[in-house]
C-alpha cells in the first residue's frame, strides 16, 4: 500500500469520527445517481455524480418532512476535463445545483436513477468521502487507477461510497450515463431494501429536479440484470 493510500484510509477513519453523528437511527436515507453526456457523445462532456439525502420527521405529508442532502460530484477545478492527460490536478466537489448548471450549460442531457433507500452506514460513508474531497487531500484525473486512491475521476469518487467493492469493480469501460446506470444497478443488486417497494418519488420535486429538465428513472424501471431490450436510457 502506498503512503498516499495509507493517508486516504487514515483520513477516512478520522472523518468517521466527525460524520458518524450525522446519521440518526430514526431517520431515513436515500441516494440518487446522476449521469450526463453530450450528443453525439464526447468523453470530455460526460459526468457521473450522486446525491445523498437524510429525511427526518413523521407523518404521511412529505411537505412536513425535513430533507438534508449533499453531493459527490468530483470535477477538475479548471472545469476542463482533459481525458487523456496522465497528470493529476486540483479537484473541486460541486453540489447538486452547481453540477446541473455546469453540465447542462455544456449542452449535456441529464438522467437520474432513484431515489434508492440506503442504510445509515452508507450515508455516513458518503459524508466521509465528501469530507476527504473537500479537504483538499484528493486530486482529480479523468482516468484514475487503483495505484493511488487520492487521485480520482468522477466515477471512482462516487464508487468510493461502496463499502464492499473497490475500484476494480468499476472499470472505466463505461462513462457518462452507462457508468451511472451501472452504479444504480449495483444498488438494486446488493441493497438491504427491496427497491421495487421503495417510493420516494416525492424527493424529485422537493429537490426541484422536475424543473431542471432531468429525466428520472425510478427503481421500478431498473432491471436487475443487463438487458439489451430493456427501455432504459443509454
Amino acid at each position: 500500500m502506498t503512503r498516499r493510500a495509507c493517508g486516504w484510509f487514515l483520513a477516512l477513519s478520522m472523518a468517521c469520527g466527525f460524520a458518524a453523528g450525522e446519521a440518526r437511527g430514526e431517520d431515513r436515507y436515500y441516494a440518487i445517481v446522476f449521469g450526463s453526456q453530450s450528443r453525439p457523445k464526447q468523453l470530455r462532456y460526460t459526468h457521473t455524480w450522486a446525491t445523498f439525502l437524510r429525511v427526518s420527521g413523521e407523518g404521511a405529508d412529505p411537505n412536513a418532512l425535513e430533507v438534508y442532502h449533499h453531493t459527490i460530484s468530483w470535477l477538475p477545478e479548471s472545469l476542463e476535463v482533459r481525458v487523456w492527460t496522465p497528470t493529476a490536478e486540483k479537484g473541486v466537489n460541486f453540489d447538486l445545483y452547481q453540477t446541473l448548471d455546469f453540465v447542462q450549460g455544456a449542452g449535456e442531457s441529464v438522467t437520474a436513477w432513484g431515489p434508492f433507500q440506503i442504510l445509515p452506514e452508507v450515508y455516513t460513508r458518503s459524508l466521509n468521502v465528501k469530507a476527504i474531497l473537500d479537504s483538499g487531500q484528493a486530486q482529480y484525473r479523468a482516468i484514475s487507477t487503483s495505484r493511488d486512491l487520492l487521485i480520482s475521476d468522477c466515477i471512482h469518487a462516487v464508487a468510493a461510497v461502496d463499502p464492499v467493492f473497490g475500484r476494480g469493480h468499476y472499470p472505466l469501460i463505461r462513462v457518462g450515463k452507462p457508468a451511472s446506470r451501472y452504479l444504480a444497478r449495483q444498488v438494486i443488486l446488493r441493497s438491504a431494501f427491496d427497491q421495487g417497494q421503495v417510493d420516494a418519488s416525492w424527493l424529485i420535486p422537493r429537490l426541484g429536479l422536475d424543473q431542471r429538465g432531468v429525466e428520472v428513472v425510478s427503481p421500478q424501471r431498473i432491471p436487475e440484470r443487463p438487458c439489451a431490450l430493456c427501455r432504459i436510457p443509454e
